[in-house]
């Protein structure tokens, strides 16, 4: 069936979700004061077939993040953001659940126009710090929240790991001379400051060398790419990259750019 839908007193912009209805936002009158009345959807094919829908006033869900991709060990720093987007007339307020209420911890807010965010650091994290950490705003009478599970353990070892070794489309690279190559590599890894080096089609360490070329390495994205500017015949062959850990664990990977006439 197809239905079209009307909102009684507003037209402001709507979307239909069988799972859950007519879905509204409503900012200017949110919270207790909205402008809609009613929404009544009808049949296409039939005038007497209709949906009507009486508005129901909530909150966003917020949104927790934390910034560290592998566990956490005892005596690391938790830091974790709850976030939500809010009409900017309306103030959130912030309230954390956590697992250990002896955790020594400090709190931090900051607005930037209709963003919120709390901020929850623990300090000198223990076991007794794992578990199910939950983030509840509230408006007036209305409240929403969210949860994170969080673990804390004594000692993780130290690895990494190249995502998709074997993938000719990440590891072939097909560029004219004089354009740009980009490699962009995967990888899981523990702890944060991981060593990288890349080495040319002659087996040499060439970044610092040419300033054509430039590394980004993402820890949170396990994101490591290589780009070389207006690339020459003489660029082009096997490169391979190289990742290690403090431990001297390590991964390798190539990336074969060929030349396109």
């Amino acid at each position: 069936l197809t239905f079209v839908c009307s909102i009684k007193v507003s037209r402001l912009p709507y979307k239909f979700d069988p799972r859950v209805g007519v879905i509204v936002e409503d900012l200017k009158g949110f919270p207790n004061q909205t402008q809609i009345e009613e929404i009544i959807c009808l049949n296409n094919y039939s005038a007497f077939d209709k949906l009507s829908f009486k508005p129901e006033i909530s909150l966003r869900k917020p949104l927790i993040e934390n910034h560290n991709r592998s566990d956490y060990l005892v005596g690391e720093e938790i830091a974790l953001n709850c976030s939500t987007y809010m009409n900017e007339k309306y103030k959130p307020h912030f309230e954390w659940t956590l697992p250990n209420i002896n955790a020594i911890k400090e709190l931090k807010e900051f607005v930037n126009k209709s963003l919120s965010i709390s901020t929850l650091l623990i300090k000198n994290a223990s076991l007794s710090d794992s578990g199910q950490y939950v983030c509840t705003i509230s408006v007036l009478n209305l409240f929403e929240s969210n949860v994170k599970n969080i673990e804390v353990k004594v000692n993780i070892v130290q690895f990494v790991k190249f995502k998709d070794k074997n993938d000719s489309m990440v590891h072939k690279k097909i560029v004219k001379d004089g354009e740009d190559f980009l490699w962009d590599m995967q990888f899981e890894g523990y702890p944060r400051n991981l060593i990288y080096t890349f080495y040319n089609p002659y087996g040499d360490l060439f970044l610092h060398k040419d300033k054509r070329a430039n590394a980004s390495y993402v820890y949170e994205e396990g994101k490591l790419s290589l780009s070389i500017k207006k690339v020459t015949v003489e660029d082009f062959g096997n490169y391979s990259a190289r990742l290690e850990a403090p431990n001297g664990s390590y991964d390798e990977t190539l990336c074969y750019a060929s030349c396109e006439w």
